[in-house]
């Protein structure tokens, strides 16, 4: 039998979360935190922060494009309809707080 067509999606963008984690750990971990305080799909079987180290991955491929807070709302939403679905990510309301805060640590990372 055959894996589904998302599985190697998800092998491959496991591997670049697992490379990018290597690159910045720490970088990589704030992000994981952040997620899991902000919640943005409500996720009540998430129990800790590095549940959410698929995510971060894709989110940190594409951070370095982003110019804006708003273009971070888009990423965070763009890659949890990705990895869950259009119905399970919600709507990109729902992706401000966690934007807020990341666009602010992604600032800070580069004026260091």
């Amino acid at each position: 039998m055959s894996q589904p067509e998302w599985f190697d999606w998800a092998q491959s963008e496991r591997k670049v979360s697992d490379y990018l984690q290597e690159q910045d750990p720490l970088l990589f971990t704030a992000i994981c935190q952040l997620l899991f305080d902000c919640n943005p799909m409500v996720i009540p079987l998430m129990t800790e922060p590095q549940g959410y180290a698929p995510e971060v991955g894709s989110i940190l491929r594409i951070l370095p494009q982003c110019q804006s807070e708003d273009d971070v709302r888009e990423v965070l939403h763009n890659v949890f309809i990705q990895w869950f679905s259009a119905e399970f990510a919600g709507s990109p309301g729902q992706y401000g707080e966690a934007a807020n805060k990341l666009w602010a640590l992604w600032v800070s990372q580069q004026s260091e």
